[in-house]
């Protein structure tokens, strides 16, 4: 509907992709946007959330736990994917 939100980024869980459109997860509500995860990243901390996946940024804060390349965020597992993981492990051990 072309309306602007407000989002505080620390209520942020997850970014998901979903076709054109990507929805933002949040503690609050769920948000949906036509911008590119390039354009949402640009806007985000980079040192609070990163792309693990092709259809998946995640908020470093609000990992619960990491096991067999899936990230645990409440009751949510997001994959990570072999072209996203080697990055993503390299900045946790940073």
């Amino acid at each position: 509907e072309y309306r602007l939100a407000g989002i505080n980024t620390a209520d942020i869980l997850y970014i998901e992709g979903m076709g054109d459109y990507r929805r933002i997860i949040t503690t609050g509500k769920n948000i949906m946007t036509l911008e590119t995860f390039k354009d949402l990243l640009s806007k985000l901390p980079t040192k609070k959330f990163y792309r693990v996946h092709n259809s998946y940024i995640v908020s470093l804060d609000r990992i619960d736990k990491i096991e067999r390349n899936r990230i645990a965020i409440g009751d949510q597992l997001i994959p990570i994917s072999n072209s996203f993981g080697k990055d993503f492990y390299n900045s946790l051990n940073s």
